[in-house]
């Protein structure tokens, strides 16, 4: 039987679009809950509509589902099966500041379309609370947007001259919606945070985490209209190795 055909679903809170099918940084977190004996729960940071906190729930995990905007929490709940809902913790909040958590009380992390809105602050925040909450031998699997995006094309000059002045958030745009006219933009808040692999992976490592793998590719469930050149999308994942103190 072929896989869904990939469909964006708009979010409640116009952040985006959630998708109808894992995309592949989700496929390997889901694959990492199915191949681990898990003895504590996983973290689905911006979960929307459950696209990987029910296959990881079906993969055996403890899944906490966390979404700022409870109404995607509530038709998560109810799309999930019954047999699994005993496992599906529901956590509403704005991820990092709303988000808190036991040291060493999670065995992975999953945040795929939520890292770009986060400011620099925020996502060096995210990052440390993030390897706070990992466990020894835990993941985070992150997948994030790239300014090499067909609405964000007119930004690449300047993006490119902020890389090259060493700029520590290149990626950082607070007037998306008066700078941009592509009709996506509309979908999501004024201000983006487009990242690229140097700053995601020294973030991360900043925050006492091995990063495994960092890379741009073309998101399998990408709407044809975002597409530019094979870079659209920022995969990353990262290993908490030792105890942090």
């Amino acid at each position: 039987m072929l896989p869904p055909a990939p469909k964006p679903i708009p979010t409640r809170n116009r952040t985006g679009w959630s998708s109808n099918q894992l995309n592949e940084v989700s496929e390997m977190f889901v694959d990492f809950c199915a191949s681990t004996s898990l003895a504590l729960p996983v973290l689905d940071i911006g979960a929307a509509y459950g696209v990987a906190s029910i296959p990881a729930l079906s993969a055996g995990a403890t899944v906490i589902a966390n979404d700022s905007e409870m109404g995607h929490l509530r038709i998560l709940k109810d799309n999930t099966p019954d047999e699994h809902r005993k496992r599906l913790v529901l956590l509403g909040g704005k991820f990092p500041r709303h988000v808190h958590l036991g040291e060493e009380s999670l065995a992975a992390v999953h945040a795929s379309n939520v890292l770009h809105f986060l400011t620099g602050p925020q996502l060096a925040n995210g990052a440390a609370s993030i390897a706070h909450w990992l466990c020894v031998g835990g993941k985070v699997f992150i997948q994030a947007s790239t300014p090499w995006q067909k609405p964000f094309e007119s930004f690449l000059p300047e993006f490119e001259r902020r890389t090259a002045a060493g700029e520590e958030w290149p990626g950082w745009i607070d007037d998306a919606h008066q700078r941009f006219d592509h009709p996506k933009i509309s979908q999501i808040p004024a201000a983006i945070h487009l990242l690229d692999a140097d700053t995601l992976s020294k973030t991360f490592a900043a925050a006492g985490l091995e990063i495994e793998r960092c890379w741009l590719y073309s998101r399998r469930d990408l709407a044809k209209g975002m597409r530019l050149d094979g870079r659209e999308s920022l995969g990353l994942i990262a290993a908490k190795r030792t105890p942090l103190h």
